[in-house]
């Protein structure tokens, strides 16, 4: 039984255009996995300000009581950092958490009994400054945000990214706190 001309190239037009849609799917898929392999890195980061957090905490427990607001507020950043929240989200824990720490540290430091603690004295003068800040600094140059931008440039400038866009696959999340 032989085709009509038509209807075999209505059938080829439907290969086409699923072989292109799906091509742009499994490509800007791949693409994408890339990207979420960076963010490994960032989160490696994010452990680390965490654990500066705990580790600022303890200190601060043993001069100031539990519902202190500096100890309030590096909590909250430090549990948003720590929970499932979104990238945004963490961000802005993330320099909220700077600014808060060192408010703390601050506090702390003008403590008549951190003064008279050569421990913790060390440790708000000197250990969790650095720790916080390097953490911090690493955090910044983590690879994931250059990789999310390259990302998304390509995925909204090309036919193939709208395309995979249709079938549902989205621009990468930055992490930042705009």
């Amino acid at each position: 039984m032989k085709l009509k001309t038509g209807t075999a190239a209505l059938i080829m037009v439907i290969l086409m255009v699923f072989s292109i849609g799906f091509g742009a799917y499994r490509g800007w898929k791949k693409e994408r996995a890339l990207v979420n392999e960076t963010y490994t890195g960032l989160e490696t980061m994010l452990h680390t300000r965490v654990e500066s957090a705990y580790n600022l905490l303890t200190v601060a427990s043993r001069h100031l009581s539990a519902d202190h607001e500096s100890i309030r507020r590096v909590t909250e950043d430090r549990d948003i950092l720590e929970g499932r929240r979104g990238l945004q989200e963490k961000a802005r824990a993330n320099e909220r958490l700077t600014l808060d720490a060192a408010e703390l540290l601050k506090e702390l430091a003008a403590l008549e009994s951190v003064q008279n603690d050569s421990r913790d004295r060390m440790y708000v003068t000197d250990y969790l400054p650095q720790m916080l800040a390097e953490s911090e600094s690493l955090t910044a140059k983590a690879n994931y945000n250059t990789a999310a931008r390259e990302f998304n440039a390509s995925f909204n400038a090309s036919i193939s990214g709208w395309i995979a866009r249709l079938m549902g696959i989205g621009p990468a999340e930055e992490f930042s706190a705009q």
